[in-house]
């Protein structure tokens, strides 16, 4: 499951560069088996496990790296791996975690000496990478865990890594740990597709993370999207049917990011934020008073489908909750390439006039993959 999803990309982060409460946390403080907050330890059952968690490089010079961007902002890479760091939570509270993302620092001798198991993974363009890991790692006997949405779509490329954990991790990560504990070193675990239940899944571990080393930090919502726009790995990844997590849930992630001194751009990482428009607008009132609560810490930015510009009231909350902008996928300007490519949102109107609906409510469109 450890996808990026994490990346909205650099324009909407120079536009804004610059915990828990006692309720939320009663209700989702980690404490046991699936949920490593990190600060807290249960007592072990077993003997602690060293888990290195290895976030590989993106290729240079691709999408997501914005390499000169990011140092005249001064940080060392645009978003943090949401994805490593939600997994990071599901594992056993006993295991002692060290998180090395490749793309902001390099991975050293200690680090592999130090880790019974190395855990990594993540998108395509991560892949050549992610093999390297794989390779650092046999080659020192270590064991090592792939997983994310690059090993889920093509497994037979990470053959050679010694475990496999594919889909959603919520739905396998039990039956791999106790594989684990019971001295298995290879295996592969497969979720069932589009039923994890992310009303259940942790805070994130954001404590993993060196906030100066980003450009913006991500949450998410939801998994999911209801189109079937024919070039998009989503919905074989999450299903048409997305799904939410709790009001409770979200507020307790902004409640943890606060706690730890977080302050800036939080970008929603949800490949469609308003897939499930019901879910987002019984979310976004209580968005919009914490924001208020807090003096507004965090300015917003999601990816959303470009019908968005159909529903005046949810536009409306949402530049209330401090969204500043959306990655909109517009794709072609073309009507007849946009029908080829199953994008039907997109043609219910003029493009240019839908864009031109969300700027006068306040916000902005970065536009994705216009030819």
């Amino acid at each position: 499951m450890w996808r990026l999803g994490e990346g909205l990309g650099l324009a909407t982060h120079c536009l804004v560069r610059g915990l828990q409460t006692d309720t939320f946390a009663s209700q989702f403080a980690p404490r046991t088996f699936g949920t490593n907050s990190g600060p807290e330890k249960a007592s072990p059952m077993f003997h602690s496990t060293k888990i290195l968690m290895i976030f590989p490089r993106f290729m240079p010079h691709a999408f997501w790296s914005y390499e000169g961007a990011v140092e005249i902002l001064g940080a060392k890479y645009p978003a943090a791996p949401l994805g490593m760091i939600t997994l990071a939570a599901l594992l056993p509270v006993d295991w002692d975690i060290r998180l090395v993302n490749r793309n902001t620092r390099e991975l050293t001798e200690d680090d592999l000496a130090w880790a019974d198991l190395a855990m990594t993974g993540g998108m395509l363009p991560q892949q050549r990478d992610a093999l390297e890991v794989i390779d650092l790692c046999r080659a020192r006997s270590l064991p090592v865990v792939v997983g994310g949405p690059d090993a889920t779509s093509s497994p037979q490329v990470y053959a050679h890594a010694d475990f496999s954990v594919l889909g959603e991790a919520e739905s396998v990560i039990e039956d791999f740990v106790a594989a684990w504990r019971r001295g298995d070193r290879r295996g592969e675990f497969i979720a069932p597709k589009f039923q994890a239940d992310v009303t259940k899944t942790p805070i994130p571990r954001f404590d993993l993370l060196n906030f100066k080393d980003y450009l913006y930090l991500g949450v998410q919502f939801s998994r999911g999207c209801p189109f079937t726009c024919e070039f998009c790995d989503i919905i074989e990844l999450y299903g048409r049917n997305p799904r939410a997590k709790t009001t409770p849930q979200m507020l307790a992630e902004l409640d943890r990011l606060y706690e730890l001194g977080y302050r800036g751009h939080l970008d929603f990482v949800d490949d469609n934020l308003i897939g499930n428009k019901k879910a987002v607008k019984a979310f976004l009132p209580h968005l919009i008073a914490w924001q208020k609560q807090h003096h507004y810490p965090f300015a917003l930015t999601t990816e959303a489908s470009l019908n968005i510009a159909d529903d005046p009231a949810l536009m409306d909350m949402m530049r209330e909750a401090n969204f500043f902008g959306f990655f909109v996928g517009i794709e072609s300007p073309d009507p007849a390439t946009l029908v080829h490519m199953s994008k039907k949102q997109n043609i219910k109107h003029e493009i240019y006039e839908s864009v031109r609906k969300i700027y006068d409510r306040g916000m902005i469109v970065f536009p994705g993959g216009v030819d």
